[in-house]
């Protein structure tokens, strides 16, 4: 039985395309972490921090001529400057958990990427980053809205005295089901691929 040939590595286009893949990667990382600091520093200063907030179809009225016609406000940006301590601490929370997510994504993807560069692309090594890299993503950015949710919810209760108690989870189910089936796929993709070539391997 012959020794397996070595597999062809990328071409010098996929390498380029690699590399800078490689390097969004990394400034995605740099700019995540610091937008978080900025939006932890936006809580925690002295001047009113602003915070989205998701009404439950909340009625008001909109100047029309002499009259007011009459809308829904779904979304709007109010500026507190005192919240309570539960919700400070997940609006702090939630970028930091944005910052940690992106930042272990884009290292999965990352040594996925070198593992390629080195013509290595079906491997259980790949196969766990690449799985490792959608779950962490999935579960993380969820969180991450959560915490949104509960800082927009008690601020907003807190600084109207809780005469607008308003509970909107800012999570919608269908993008994060479509994304566990992509991922999901993916992962799948890659173990077929890993045994398809330990197969072709065994049979060289």
């Amino acid at each position: 039985m012959s020794a397996p040939a070595p597999a062809p590595g990328p071409s010098r286009g996929d390498r380029a395309g690699l590399w800078a893949f490689v390097g969004a990667g990394a400034a995605i990382t740099v700019a995540t972490a610091v937008f978080a600091i900025m939006r932890i520093v936006e809580l925690l200063g002295p001047d009113p921090a602003p915070v989205e907030v998701r009404f439950a179809g909340l009625p008001i009225e909109v100047p029309a001529g002499s009259g007011a016609l009459p809308a829904e406000l779904e979304a709007a940006t109010i500026r507190v400057t005192d919240m309570p301590v539960a919700s400070l601490a997940a609006g702090v929370a939630a970028p930091v958990i944005t910052a940690l997510v992106t930042a272990a994504v884009s290292a999965c993807l990352i040594a996925l990427a070198i593992s390629v560069l080195r013509g290595t692309i079906f491997s259980r090594r790949n196969t766990r980053l690449v799985s490792v890299a959608g779950i962490v993503g999935l579960v993380g950015y969820a969180a991450s809205e959560l915490c949104r949710t509960m800082l927009a919810n008690g601020a907003l209760a807190w600084a109207t005295d809780r005469q607008v108690d308003n509970i909107v989870f800012g999570v919608a189910p269908a993008p994060y089901i479509l994304a566990a089936f992509v991922i999901a796929l993916v992962s799948t993709v890659f173990v077929v691929g890993e045994r398809l070539q330990r197969e072709t391997e065994g049979l060289v």
